[in-house]
């Protein structure tokens, strides 16, 4: 009986010495993987990416089933320059089985990042739909998906995302969806389809009566196909609607009077913007220049002391104020009209700048080409 309990204990021991070595052994074998993966993110908060990279692929070889070993890899070859290595390692590890869910959303994410630097916008728009299938609640992917679809220009997908993105949100986002509507008239426009482009331009100004491109690409193509008094209906009805940009029109407006014989309009449409909006400069300064230019240079001195109590240091006032009195053959007070400007520099024109970024055009833009916001120009008198 004794024997057999001492066989027993001596068993037991031995079971639990094994069953030590194992466990200690195993540990050995992990603390190296778990050094090679910590030390690749020391580096990279450190910004050594070579030395990340190097210890990320001993990291993955030590420990095949570390995913975030994998996708941290992955990123620093995009980040090198090598995207499409990056889409590689990435699309690899979503063969994987095991893998839970937040992993796959991981790993999508990266994906869209990986597309968008190799310029595969459809795929990543493809990997964006199967991130926003599977997180539908995620506000920040489906704005990320918006993103993607108007990068890639489809308006139409965008309208129709932003419209449903607007009900989670509980918002309105009228004027940009307006937009769409103009840059998806705009690619009708480039294929010759004019009738399909008005019709895009007309549904932007129901979604915002003042969009203000709408108008003037509408006026614009109806140019294209001759039908002037069809455009200068659509301008003049703009600068009811929208006299805070109705300047925009003016050229446009000029030609086609030009063109029907009927110049003398203007006027009309200056003096119905300024009752409008009593301050507007531009339409002070284009009505003293017509009175100047028809000779009406009493008219023209008028306007011109007005636009002068509104704007005194406007240089273009200014100027026209000083064509005026010498018409008038006053030298004297032109004189003294130029030395108040002497100093000044010249007009360098209107400066339409972006309120989120800064970025500077000579044009009026509605979608900035750097930071891709909607409506964020500002007009800047030079």
């Amino acid at each position: 009986m004794n024997n057999i309990l001492l066989m027993a204990v001596a068993i037991s021991v031995f079971i639990i010495a094994v069953v030590i070595f194992i466990l200690v052994k195993r540990n050995k074998q992990k603390a190296p993987r778990k050094t090679s993966y910590i030390d690749a993110l020391h580096m990279i908060l450190d910004g050594k990416k070579d030395e990340a990279l190097e210890n990320l692929k001993r990291a993955v070889k030590e420990d095949t089933e570390n995913i975030m070993a994998y996708i941290k890899l992955g990123d620093i070859y995009r980040d090198k320059g090598y995207p499409i290595r990056a889409v590689k390692i990435h699309r690899n590890l979503l063969i994987r089985s095991e893998l839970n869910s937040k992993q796959i959303e991981a790993i999508l994410h990266h994906l869209i990042i990986d597309y968008q630097a190799a310029g595969s916008l459809d795929k990543a728009i493809e990997m964006a739909e199967r991130l926003v299938h599977r997180t539908k609640k995620n506000m920040d992917n489906q704005l990320l998906l918006l993103s993607l679809y108007e990068e890639k220009g489809d308006w139409d997908k965008a309208l129709i995302y932003r419209q449903s993105t607007n009900k989670w949100m509980k918002k309105k986002d009228q004027k940009i969806l307006a937009l769409y509507k103009v840059e998806s008239g705009l690619k009708f426009i480039e294929k010759k389809a004019e009738h399909e482009g008005r019709i895009r331009f007309r549904e932007a100004t129901k979604l915002d009566k003042k969009c203000t491109p709408a108008y003037l690409y509408w006026g614009d193509s109806y140019r294209r196909e001759g039908r002037n008094g069809d455009a200068l209906k659509i301008w003049k009805d703009f600068t009811v609607k929208n006299p805070d940009w109705a300047h925009l029109s003016f050229d446009r407006l000029k030609e086609v009077l030009f063109d029907l014989g009927r110049y003398g309009d203007m006027e009309e449409i200056y003096q119905q913007i300024i009752q409008k909006k009593p301050k507007n400069p531009t339409a002070y300064i284009h009505l003293a220049e017509l009175y100047r230019k028809q000779v009406k240079l009493d008219d023209a001195l008028t306007v011109c002391n007005t636009m002068a109590n509104h704007y005194p240091d406007s240089l273009r006032c200014r100027t026209i104020l000083i064509q005026v009195l010498q018409q008038q053959n006053k030298d004297k007070e032109a004189l003294i009209e130029a030395l108040k400007i002497l100093n000044r520099e010249i007009e360098k024109g209107v400066i339409f700048r972006c309120d989120h970024c800064g970025f500077k055009s000579e044009d009026p833009l509605w979608h900035c080409p750097q930071c891709y916001h909607w409506n964020t120009f500002l007009e800047e008198q030079q």
